[in-house]
């Protein structure tokens, strides 16, 4: 029978699987708004990501025990995943509306890396020896993407990298459930942007003629936002640092395809090489504990003759 944990665990994986594929996807989901200005299109994306998550931790019942339980620590974290997830927004939609998807996608190569060495070097968590081939792989490999690539917005990849990486590492830092901190950084991320909206030219107006379609998506932009970071939480709540790291690596293969199915990026030799090593790392790393198994039956049945 499949224990408790290791239950936790698949729930955990698949749920960052399918939030990374999710955020990968979502570059679609801003491109088709491309008519709107990226600051307006982040403010949307701020108050209804608070009304999304206000609606669900409400219905929960978790309202009075999220400010019950907060402490000065938990809200410290919230507030700089706050900034760091703005900066990631802020960039992402720019990158989307602009065609830098490719940029995007290296960016997201970016982010596990730091991800994984902070689980190692910080939460002291050990690397199987196939988890180790697969990291130092995917590090020489970005590595040498970043050397040598050209005709890159520098900027986009390193803003989306760090501030991805950073905000994962301080996800795993808390003990607010999933939508608890999530309503937290989206009421500080409103904090946040309401006195620039109030003292600057800037402003939610929304173009003429923008049609009933592009309008709807922009109401649901909160739930777009929300159902990939939803995912990720739960999941950074259940498995390993490392382990989280090296499934992120999923989002830079879906833009990767987004970017050169979508948007018709010229893709370099050097970025299909990288992209192709991180796939044969990400293969190890899912096939591992089959080829643990293998290992282990023939050294058992070699013992035992």
């Amino acid at each position: 029978m499949v224990s408790s944990n290791v239950k936790q665990k698949a729930l955990g994986a698949l749920s960052g699987i399918l939030a990374n594929i999710l955020l990968g996807l979502s570059s679609v989901f801003w491109a088709l708004l491309g008519a709107v200005n990226t600051f307006t299109l982040l403010g949307y994306r701020v108050y209804f990501s608070v009304l999304a998550a206000l609606f669900v931790v409400c219905a929960s019942g978790q309202f009075r025990k999220l400010f019950a339980s907060l402490n000065v620590r938990q809200l410290f974290v919230h507030a700089m995943a706050a900034v760091l997830i703005a900066v990631n927004w802020g960039v992402f939609i720019w990158a989307s509306i602009h065609g830098r998807v490719l940029e995007s996608s290296v960016g997201y190569l970016i982010a596990p890396i730091i991800t994984i060495v902070i689980g190692v070097f910080v939460y002291k968590e050990s690397l199987s020896p196939f988890r180790a081939i697969s990291v130092v792989a995917m590090v020489i490999g970005v590595s040498g993407l970043l050397i040598f690539s050209s005709g890159l917005d520098v900027r986009v990849y390193l803003a989306i990298g760090l501030s991805w990486g950073g905000y994962c590492s301080l996800k795993k830092m808390t003990s607010l459930n999933v939508f608890s901190g999530l309503l937290l950084e989206s009421i500080v991320l409103a904090v946040m942007f309401t006195p620039i909206l109030l003292f600057s030219d800037l402003s939610l107006d929304l173009p003429d003629g923008l049609g009933l379609l592009r309008t709807a998506l922009i109401f649901s932009c909160g739930l777009v936002s929300i159902i990939p970071l939803a995912l990720f939480a739960f999941s950074s709540s259940r498995i390993s640092m490392t382990s989280l790291g090296l499934l992120q690596f999923v989002l830079p293969i879906t833009q990767f395809i987004v970017a050169t199915v979508v948007y018709e990026q010229t893709v370099s030799v050097e970025l299909g090489v990288v992209l192709l090593v991180v796939f044969a790392g990400l293969l190890l790393t899912v096939l591992e504990p089959i080829i643990s198994t293998l290992l282990s039956s023939q050294k058992r049945r070699r013992d035992g003759t």
